[in-house]
């Protein structure tokens, strides 16, 4: 009777001791919505800038004046985006990753391909804040006429 006891309070810890192991060898993927992140941007053309990208909860994103509609893939790492249809002229497509296995994610990274047939590469840092700082707005109707200045993803 001793025995089956002893081996029972051994069977206990153990299972709780797995239990424990599992739940934080298991990675907890974080997604991108309600965040938003500083972002090193090379374009094919040669161009190198920084964009914020901010992914508001209701699953648009908006970086440099523009906005795009944003889907999360299952895992939660992975993310697509595309241009909404009044972007001027040249719409564009990315693709993403988050980078990092555990809450809180603290990068992204991925690429992204506009109508003109340009393609992008970036990696960015999550910001403490969920908006991006106070970043000068490129006004779409402004490109139409060459008012403002080029965004450099319509190139």
């Amino acid at each position: 009777m001793l025995v089956q006891i002893i081996q029972s309070k051994y069977s206990l810890v153990l299972t709780c001791l797995l239990g424990q192991i599992m739940l934080f060898a298991v990675p907890v993927q974080a997604g991108v919505q309600g965040k938003s992140y500083n972002v090193n941007v090379n374009s094919s053309l040669g161009d190198n800038f920084t964009a914020c990208f901010e992914f508001d909860p209701n699953s648009t994103l908006h970086f440099l004046g523009q906005n795009a509609t944003y889907n999360v893939g299952n895992d939660q790492a992975s993310w697509e985006a595309v241009t909404k249809p009044p972007s001027p002229l040249v719409s564009i497509s990315l693709k993403g990753v988050v980078q990092g296995d555990f809450v809180p994610a603290l990068a992204i990274s991925g690429s992204a391909l506009n109508s003109n047939g340009t393609t992008f590469t970036f990696n960015g840092t999550l910001l403490s804040e969920p908006t991006c700082p106070g970043e000068l707005p490129i006004n779409p109707a402004d490109l139409q006429f060459g008012i403002s200045r080029e965004n450099p993803f319509l190139k």
